[in-house]
């Protein structure tokens, strides 16, 4: 994503350089303001090419050209550009504390760039800006809406392949499920990790699993029976169920 997204910028860059789009709300000098705002959105899109895991980078492109985009006679773009910037923050967990007041942040900041449009329209076409005013209005509510309607929809088709049995581990600590866990820290040596994690993708029997590795299935069993002591459970099964609630590395 963050690759396709430098392009989309560098293009952006190339053709907001010393041209002076057709109107804009707070932008002083816009002909230089915006290459800016797209050039250093394209630098910090490289800066999330080669560090993927850090979505700030990600969450903020996301966040500044959604708001510019708005404010740069691109309302539609800027709209899908926003909504994008609050599904990546709900995706990362950024909802998991302080819901309530994060989200009157976002709506606050949004009604705020709804009031700048709605100034501009008044300001270029007088007789057409409440209709141009209540069309972003609208738009954002479209839009905002249909991202809530595909995570009901995901969830409504997510949730009958979750497990119904919960399994927790009782011999280590392990982060919240959902988060990232890396089995090297967790204890398990590196073939101990190979073994886990090809079994998490393909679910083999021990025997493809001698066969995969190269080892004999006595010390695939040997492996497994120490993994299933150090997380606490009795079998594969159950490690499973553990496992398949987190981001296994």
């Amino acid at each position: 994503m963050s690759f396709f997204a430098m392009l989309v910028l560098l293009t952006a860059s190339i053709l907001s350089y010393n041209r002076t789009p057709s109107s804009y709300v707070v932008f002083p000098v816009p002909e230089k303001t915006v290459f800016a705002i797209n050039l250093l959105s394209t630098i910090c899109c490289v800066f999330a090419i080669i560090f993927p895991k850090d979505y700030r980078l990600q969450r903020g492109i996301l966040f500044v050209q959604g708001i510019t985009t708005s404010l740069t006679n691109y309302p539609i773009l800027g709209i899908f550009l926003y909504g994008s910037y609050i599904t990546l923050l709900f995706c990362n967990g950024g909802f998991k504390t302080k819901a309530m007041q994060k989200g009157l942040v976002i709506l606050g900041i949004w009604f705020a760039v709804c009031l700048l449009y709605g100034y501009e329209c008044y300001v270029n076409f007088p007789r057409q800006w409440i209709y141009l005013a209540l069309l972003q209005i609208f738009l954002s509510t479209f839009f905002f809406s249909f991202y809530l309607c595909i995570y009901k929809k995901l969830e409504s088709l997510l949730i009958p392949l979750a497990p119904q049995k919960k399994i927790t581990c009782k011999n280590i600590k392990l982060p919240e499920p959902g988060s990232e866990l890396v089995l090297e820290r967790a204890g398990l040596t590196l073939r101990q990790s190979k073994l886990v994690k090809e079994y998490l993708k393909n679910q083999p029997s021990y025997e493809d699993l001698s066969r995969q590795f190269y080892v004999s299935k006595s010390t695939v069993k040997k492996d497994m029976a120490d993994v299933f002591v150090k997380f606490g459970v009795s079998n594969i099964n159950e490690l499973h169920l553990l496992l398949v609630q987190y981001v296994v590395k």
